[in-house]
């Protein structure tokens, strides 16, 4: 059974010798795999299109699945292994979830246990795919899924005829996001594999590093772009076996079960979303991100393609914050928000009362009063939430000791936070965010979640000891899909500690998502550099002054120069006695102002990201960190030039978002001097950026003439 479809997808079922087999292409991405001796198995990938002819795919992969890992996926339910003893009952497509993409079904039965398996493959005419699983329990007793990997089994074999030819063993190298903690995002490492097996796992349940992996061949230099949609705890192994062999499986991470499946029921695995590239990083995430507009991240609303923000945590009572929405107005942004500290009994720090959901006292008009200043200024409103968490000062916490997410000896797992898997409890968060969205006439909705939860917490559930986690991710997962089909309008923040959970869990669900709560230069450029290798810049957003002393560790232009780069949100201006007439608040409106006229055309527009310094990280020595941004047309784009060091003075830079065959207009912002030259003799010659003193940038504004 073949489809193909005008998106450069096509979707293959037949029979490989007396294997069923299963082709996937989209693009120049080409996956088989086959069922062989009960096991689904991988045959192989290639990057450039071309599929196999059927003499060949017939031999592949050419090695025993009882000495390699070459399974698909990693399955136990009911403590056994459930790798093997499948049976092929049928196979199919369906349009997808998402639109313009095609959802391709490969349905197995397992020969022994009453479970059925529909291996999900979701193709949307980039170069990455997406893999899940759902899981049905066809037998008259609750299962208990123990363990899942979505995806697993061989990359790699490089050709080991390379050996003949001196270059020796097949080397891989791996690059992911180190950072567990707060303020740890955007630290990109990368590691060698050594010939064995390197296990990642995160236990904090709000990792600041996300799962995402960059796998490199580096014989051949072809990259695997690979993620975990998943935003509780997690593992990914990488094997590399057997001199050329380099395996890998990832999935949800916590103690067994993770998941009882009751009699008739189904549910769905995380996803995975894969992909080869073979080319350079710039183009591996040019093809990555094409992925994750075109069916992961939604697009935001019409009309809210970008803008600029202002909000303030509520730190007083009374008519103060009325003069901050007036800084703002002032200030040129084109939303304000109220942050943390507006809900609850009494006025208190703005931890104290979280989960009593109903607005206090203090703010002058009520939140009603707030929102029509705010819309008479002519901004967008929204409003902060972090709607799992419970506060030990709250009505919630008093009232509802029975919601709170406790270990297996009953204490309180971590921070207090609300069990999921307790359906009143999960009842309770869900009209909660749709009554605050609704009843405050929200233009803009931000999540945060800054509790720590560990392990997490454990529910008796049929017999067993249940993992919350699965069922915590199914509720808040579910939530903000019915948000989003029943306020289309409202753009949605996606926060937790900063950047915990910026996994594509979250992100398939929400418009943008915090950089990190650690915004201070040159961490903020640093951890915006390396984010963007994953996600692109409109998915990102930073706040400016978040940290009081930010505008202490770099120049003024440098420290403004950041929001350019990401959906900037200024918390705050400085003291609201201020003279707004100073070179402070009029070299801020220039930003602002920049950000919204020259930089806006290029970040609604899905910009090229160009790293000129990819590797980088979050912490480790660098001299320079040089990002670019480039419309698709290459008609314009803009590069900060970040001075990391006291090191070298002089950084040549060569744009990459150019057409060589036209003429440009440049504007280096430090000298105030715009001219002209060719495309080509920017590429030829290079621009010389001379910058004497560490922590300082130059911004390089580029536009087309004709």
């Amino acid at each position: 059974m073949r489809a193909k479809r005008p998106n450069s997808t096509e979707v293959t079922f037949y029979e490989s010798g007396d294997r069923p087999a299963a082709r996937y292409v989209s693009a120049t991405s080409v996956r088989e795999e086959c069922l062989e001796h009960g096991r689904l198995i991988g045959l192989y990938w290639s990057a450039t299109g071309q599929i196999q002819r059927e003499n060949v795919t017939s031999g592949l992969p050419g090695m025993d699945s009882l000495s390699r890992p070459l399974h698909v996926f990693e399955l136990e339910v009911d403590g056994q292994d459930l790798r093997n003893r499948w049976d092929w009952a049928s196979a199919s497509e369906r349009s997808g979830e998402r639109p313009g993409t095609t959802e391709a079904v490969a349905e197995l039965r397992h020969q022994l246990r009453p479970i059925s398996l529909k291996v999900v493959t979701r193709l949307d005419g980039s170069l990455i795919l997406a893999r899940w699983l759902e899981i049905t329990n066809t037998g008259t007793q609750p299962s208990a899924l123990s363990h899942v990997s979505p995806w697993s089994g061989l990359l790699w074999n490089t050709d080991p005829a390379w050996n003949s030819f001196g270059v020796g063993l097949a080397r891989y190298t791996l690059g992911y996001l180190r950072g567990e903690r707060w303020g740890q995002e955007g630290d990109l490492v990368w590691h060698p594999l050594p010939p064995e097996c390197f296990r990642i796992e995160r236990t904090q349940h709000r990792s600041h590093g996300s799962p995402y992996f960059i796998l490199r061949n580096e014989i051949t230099g072809e990259l695997f772009f690979a993620a975990l949609a998943w935003s509780g705890n997690w593992f990914a192994e990488f094997a590399y076996r057997f001199d050329t062999c380099l395996f890998f499986r990832m999935g949800p991470l916590g103690p067994a079960p993770l998941r009882m499946i009751a009699p008739g029921e189904t549910v769905r695995s995380p996803e995975v979303h894969l992909g080869p590239v073979h080319g350079d990083m710039d183009a591996a995430v040019a093809a990555w991100h094409q992925h994750l507009r075109t069916s992961v991240v939604p697009p935001r609303p019409q009309g809210k393609e970008a803008y600029t923000l202002a909000g303030r945590v509520v730190e007083e009572p009374g008519e103060w914050i009325l003069r901050e929405v007036d800084i703002a107005t002032e200030m040129g942004v084109e939303a304000f928000m109220v942050d943390a500290g507006w809900y609850g009994e009494r006025f208190a720090s703005w931890t104290e009362q979280r989960g009593d959901w109903f607005e206090g006292g203090w703010l002058p008009g009520g939140m009603a009063g707030v929102r029509e200043y705010v819309h008479d200024k002519g901004m967008m409103f929204g409003l902060w939430m972090e709607a799992e968490a419970i506060a030990e000062g709250s009505k919630l916490y008093r009232d509802h000791q029975d919601w709170l997410l406790r270990t297996d000896d009953g204490r309180i797992a971590g921070a207090p936070a609300l069990n999921l898997a307790d359906s009143d409890a999960a009842r309770y968060l869900e009209e909660s965010v749709i009554r605050v969205i609704r009843n405050y006439g929200l233009d803009f909705y931000k999540l945060d979640y800054n509790v720590t939860i560990l392990e997490g917490g454990q529910n008796q559930q049929d017999g067993y000891a249940e993992h919350e986690s699965w069922r915590h991710y199914e509720a808040l997962y579910s939530l903000f899909d019915r948000v989003r089909r029943e306020f289309p309008q409202v753009a949605l923040e996606n926060c937790a500690g900063g950047g915990g959970r910026n996994d594509l869990g979250m992100l398939s669900r929400f418009h943008y998502a915090c950089e990190s709560d650690w915004s201070t230069f040159p961490f903020s450029i640093r951890a915006i550099n390396a984010l963007t290798l994953f996600l692109p810049p409109e998915t990102i957003c930073y706040y400016h002054n978040h940290i009081a002393h930010a505008h202490q560790t770099a120049d003024l232009d440098t420290h403004l120069r950041v929001t350019l780069f990401a959906t900037p949100i200024f918390v705050g201006f400085g003291a609201q006695s201020s003279d707004r007439t100073s070179t402070y608040f009029n070299k801020t409106r220039r930003y602002i102002d920049l950000a919204k006229t020259f930089c806006r055309h290029i970040i609604a527009g899905h910009p090229r990201v160009f790293h000129h310094t990819p590797d980088i990280g979050l912490l480790q020595p660098a001299d320079w960190c040089v990002l670019e941004y480039a419309s698709q047309d290459r008609s314009k784009s803009y590069v900060g030039v970040f001075k990391l060091s006291g090191g070298r003075s002089e950084y040549v830079l060569r744009p990459r978002g150019i057409d060589l065959s036209k003429g440009y207009q440049i504007t280096l912002d430090n000298l105030a001097q715009t001219f002209r030259c060719s495309g080509s003799e920017i590429t030829s010659n290079g621009l010389r950026i001379e910058l004497n003193c560490a922590l300082t940038s130059e911004l390089v504004l580029i536009s087309a003439y004709e």
